[in-house]
């Protein structure tokens, strides 16, 4: 029986919510809103690093919007792909501000290479065998649209998010507000393995709800190399404002990763079994954590990625983070809330969006289990030329190899917190 942590990296979800402040549309039939659109086939020339790129950006945007000195978990390619379907919904106006935000290629191009994403996404899925022999890793999507039941939303709209997006129709009542509330929560529990159980706050859904987008991402992963062959150090963790905790950190002087020594940083990216995702831990040097959030852009990704794999020392510590982002400010000045979305209902405006995020790292293998694994005689690992230690404020990435797409972002300023 596995002894360590069931999960290594949870899920994420991210809620848009559209309302009608006039009420919606009367007495739609449940059998309109119930597409018969077949799956879209993947676009060989489709726009996905243009997507991918937008996505990123918009990103790393938002992250500088949030507390610095906070512990924070989101997902890029989630918030993203949520504009992105609510988008297709918009009028002009507010789809150039959407276009704009999020880097969207033009027209029937960017669901295009949406499909295209997630079908490479979905072909990571149990392509390596973890420590138990189960399949790992695992990476699954999944999207749903909410209308109220006397909402109708434009046929084509449904048709485009079923074949494109994979999402499925669920009517709520929003004269039951607590009991729509509660089937949204109750699947956004199931599509999160129930560590995202209440998304939607009381008071969310209302009597001016015409529907609510919901979007999930949920990734678990072993670490390529297991860490424990090589014991833990006892350490110091240096806080923003200077002040110490004591913590363990894990080291591993065999990863197989990417690393490097950048300006002002250093970084280390530790593949997950499988290769197809990995996280990179970037640690900017001591005193420098809030300045270089300017710098996490696409330039940083191709530094990262020019990185080579060698001998380095990889100390980091485990953290665990749950995140609740409140996105309508940041949403407001990019101009997709309150917005327009007549393909939804005619009077429909973007009155809410929440965001919900989970994660927890650790060794993923008990010292024995990773004895046993690497127990073989073996030579022993090369003289490290550097390294790598996250015992300060570190950013971390969780992307895709194939694509690019920044699935996890987030900070670590108090590994204990």
């Amino acid at each position: 029986m596995r002894r360590f942590t069931s999960r290594s990296v949870g899920p994420l979800l991210a809620v848009a919510l559209l309302g009608a402040a006039c009420g919606g549309s009367d007495g739609a039939a449940t059998s309109a809103l119930e597409s018969q659109a077949e799956p879209a086939g993947v676009v060989t020339d489709a726009p996905v690093g243009e997507l991918v790129d937008g996505f990123n950006t918009a990103g790393f945007e938002l992250l500088r919007t949030q507390p610095v000195g906070d512990n924070l978990v989101f997902s890029p390619a989630s918030i993203g792909h949520a504009l992105l379907m609510a988008r297709a919904a918009a009028d002009d106006t507010t789809g150039t501000s959407i276009d704009a935000a999020f880097g969207l290629p033009d027209g029937i191009g960017a669901h295009d290479a949406w499909n295209s994403i997630a079908a490479d996404l979905d072909a990571t899925n149990g392509t390596a065998t973890d420590i138990d022999g189960e399949p790992t890793p695992t990476l699954t999507l999944a999207d749903r649209l909410w209308p109220d039941v006397t909402a109708s939303p434009d046929q084509a709209w449904v048709d485009l998010m079923a074949s494109h997006h994979g999402a499925d129709v669920s009517l709520i009542d929003r004269t039951e507000p607590e009991a729509s509330r509660a089937a949204v929560n109750d699947w956004v529990s199931d599509q999160t393995d129930g560590l995202i159980p209440e998304l939607l706050p009381e008071g969310f859904i209302d009597g001016n709800t015409v529907l609510v987008l919901t979007d999930t991402v949920y990734f678990a992963g072993e670490w390529q190399t297991i860490f424990g062959k090589y014991g833990e150090v006892d350490a110091d963790f240096t806080r923003l404002d200077g002040t110490t905790v004591p913590i363990s950190l894990l080291r591993d002087l065999e990863n197989a990763g990417r690393r490097g020594l950048g300006d002002g940083y250093a970084a280390a990216t530790i593949p997950y079994k499988g290769g197809d995702v990995s996280m990179t831990i970037v640690v900017p040097d001591e005193g420098t954590f809030e300045a270089f959030r300017d710098r996490l852009d696409a330039d940083l990704l191709t530094e990262l990625d020019a990185f080579e794999p060698g001998p380095y020392e990889l100390l980091m510590p485990r953290w665990e983070t749950t995140s609740a982002i409140d996105l309508l400010p940041w949403l407001g000045e990019l101009g997709a809330a309150p917005g327009a979305y007549p393909a939804i209902d005619p009077a429909a405006f973007l009155d809410g969006a929440v965001h919900g995020a989970d994660i927890a790292v650790d060794e993923y293998g008990t010292v024995a289990a990773a004895a046993t694994a690497l127990g073989f005689a073996e030579s022993g690992p090369p003289e490290p030329e550097f390294t790598v230690a996250a015992d300060r404020p570190f950013y971390y990435l969780i992307r895709h190899e194939g694509t690019g797409l920044v699935l996890f972002a987030g900070q670590v300023t108090d590994p204990t917190g």
